[in-house]
């Protein structure tokens, strides 16, 4: 997915510059997120209705710590930092944590409570693989995909994403591979209709602007 942040980060700013290739992307494990989840909020910038979710929660304290982390780095090198967020939002370690759009906006929220505004949650619905098997099926890529978000996210399923992904590509479905998968262009971005998707895209569109704007 790092390189779909890549991409359309380069195709915002209008010219070619891969902050992958040129190293300027960090990478922050979520057990760091977990492990330096930040205090509670004492003034929350926006209150919900009623006590948060502890599932939401998890979204929302995540996208805290990351803000922190981007706030830190921005200091330290003097410049602007985007910092995204991604959680898939449905398959086994997430059972039962609230619908996608709940736990989409527990993440811009929690990005909010810490006073930053170069946040963007990437939450693919039910989980990245729906992305990806969209422009890599092999009939039809590209086509008919938004049916890809109601699939179960349970790899553990008789028809799950992942199996799906594994059958489109023979087996060339490891982290590595996808990255090359991606990284080479052969992935159109552009060319997928999704909603989760398109909601990341603006969302990055948006941020990208104000940090250039600034």
């Amino acid at each position: 997915m790092a390189w779909l942040v890549d991409q359309w980060v380069e195709r915002v700013q209008g010219y070619e510059f891969s902050h992958l290739q040129a190293g300027l992307v960090s990478f922050v494990s979520k057990q760091h997120l977990i492990a330096t989840r930040p205090s509670a909020v004492k003034k929350p910038s926006r209150l919900p209705g009623k006590k948060r979710a502890k599932e939401t929660g998890y979204y929302f304290n995540n996208a805290r710590a990351l803000a922190q982390c981007a706030k830190e780095l921005a200091a330290e090198i003097g410049d602007g930092v985007i910092a995204v967020l991604f959680r898939d939002s449905d398959g086994t370690a997430s059972a039962g944590r609230g619908d996608w759009q709940t736990k989409y906006d527990s993440i811009l929220e929690g990005f909010e409570a810490e006073g930053f505004s170069y946040g963007i949650a990437m939450m693919p619905k039910p989980k990245s693989e729906a992305w990806l098997l969209c422009a890599l099926k092999p009939d039809s890529p590209y086509q008919h995909c938004a049916g890809l978000e109601q699939a179960s996210g349970n790899d553990d399923s008789p028809n799950a994403l992942k199996k799906q992904l594994d059958a489109a590509l023979q087996g060339q479905t490891s982290a590595d591979e996808l990255a090359e998968t991606a990284k080479d262009g052969n992935i159109q971005w552009e060319n997928i209709d999704m909603p989760s998707l398109d909601v990341f895209k603006h969302r990055v569109e948006e941020v990208v602007s104000r940090v250039l704007s600034k």
